[in-house]
């Protein structure tokens, strides 16, 4: 595909000091970023947010292959009829349970590959290889209020083993706190959710439609 992606440009603001961490620790930091415009030459500050600094993250999209009609060659997977998995998930920040893909942040020293797998177990007590684990793409989650990466990890998982139990009110033993319940739900029934207002998460949505964007140019 031809690339429209615009010659590289000059940022508009000049770095006038090194930023200011005006609220911070471990897992959280806010910095003051003081710039000047470079067409006035105005002073600008700006504030940027930051997770664990900034480590990498992974965001889970674990795939169930479906049954097909059949004709799927031996050694392959037939993803026509693939599902999704989404846990509910209580977000303090929306004072509300959200439908999301598994996911978290990095900790020292990990690929993202064991980033999501880690994550996955932690939330799900899904244990899986790194094997399984495909990195579609980096996203950001707010562009001009975050500095952060993330992962966007598809999972296939072996049709031959049954994960249905994994769906039902109630957890399994040894998945996160702050689960409720998971769903599998096929590609027509996410849309359908998303129409409805159901899955607002846009760290979820985003891997939902890199998933698919991929799955269709391999078509």
């Amino acid at each position: 595909m031809t690339s429209h992606a615009p010659p590289p440009q000059k940022a508009p603001t000049n770095l006038r000091k090194k930023p200011d961490v005006i609220q911070g620790g471990a897992s959280f930091a806010v910095q003051a970023v003081h710039t000047t415009i470079r067409a006035t030459g105005e002073p600008l500050t700006l504030h940027v947010a930051s997770v664990k600094d900034g480590r990498p993250g992974a965001v889970c999209a674990v795939v169930l292959p479906g049954h097909g009609d059949g004709h799927t060659p031996k050694g392959t997977q037939d993803l026509s009829d693939r599902r999704y998995l989404l846990a509910r998930h209580w977000r303090v920040a929306t004072n509300e349970w959200e439908w999301e893909f598994p996911r978290g942040m990095g900790e020292s020293g990990e690929t993202v590959q064991q980033t999501a797998a880690r994550e996955l177990k932690e939330e799900t007590a899904l244990q899986i290889s790194e094997d399984s684990i495909s990195i579609l793409q980096i996203i950001h989650a707010d562009t001009g209020v975050l500095r952060d990466a993330i992962a966007v990890a598809e999972i296939r998982l072996d049709d031959s083993q049954d994960y249905l139990p994994l769906e039902g009110s109630k957890k399994p033993n040894g998945a996160d706190w702050e689960l409720d319940n998971f769903r599998w739900v096929d590609v027509k029934a996410f849309r359908e959710a998303i129409n409805r207002g159901e899955i607002v998460d846009g760290i979820t949505l985003s891997a939902f439609l890199i998933c698919e964007s991929a799955h269709e140019l391999m078509q």
